[in-house]
């Protein structure tokens, strides 16, 4: 599927899974993102397979590192994700 600027999307897995393996740290436990809606802010695809999503919530909220310059933005593998209609 080919996910174009501001595509929504949901989360529906992260590396696909839905709960984070054992011993996961908490900071970087972004499972607790499952089932959050976000779109896609730009075409551009890294490794491509993944694409930039905003998410609608902060995420400072979740407890998750987040290093992206776009504030509450994550590269999401697209496998991950569900097309909004």
């Amino acid at each position: 599927m080919k996910f174009t600027k501001d595509t929504p999307v949901k989360l529906i897995t992260f590396l696909g899974k839905s709960t984070a393996p054992k011993n996961t740290d908490d900071r970087e436990n972004y499972w607790k993102l499952i089932g959050q809606h976000g779109i896609v802010i730009d075409e551009v695809e890294m490794n491509n397979d993944r694409v930039l999503v905003l998410f609608d919530g902060n995420l400072d909220d979740f407890e998750i590192e987040n290093h992206n310059l776009i504030k509450n933005s994550l590269w999401i593998k697209k496998t991950d994700l569900e097309v909004l209609m």
